[in-house]
């Protein structure tokens, strides 16, 4: 989770915000980062659009962010090797499905 302080003269408000969602106002609701995601978070809701139920048990492989034409997924990834990055164009040709190497 994201911790947001905000501070005046008088009071300071944390406001403690998921590690990942998805803008309903970008989503177009194509399904690919459901598709994408390794744990299956991204669920459908009742407009035709993707949430996700359980922020909570994201790992931020950031596969979804990477892959998602409409840039809907907002999530501070983590530096890491990153193989999930480019999940879908390796799905789409699994001769360059190298990953970390």
């Amino acid at each position: 989770m994201f911790k947001i302080t905000l501070k005046t003269t008088s009071i300071s408000i944390q406001i403690a915000l998921p590690k990942i969602s998805i803008d309903q106002d970008l989503c177009t609701g194509c399904g690919i980062c459901a598709e994408l995601c390794p744990f299956g978070l991204p669920q459908s809701n009742n407009n035709g659009k993707f949430e996700i139920i359980e922020p909570e048990r994201c790992t931020e492989c950031s596969a979804c962010k990477r892959n998602c034409p409409a840039m809907a997924i907002i999530l501070q990834e983590h530096k890491g090797c990153g193989c999930l990055w480019d999940a879908r164009a390796r799905a789409k040709n699994p001769q360059s499905n190298n990953c970390c190497g």
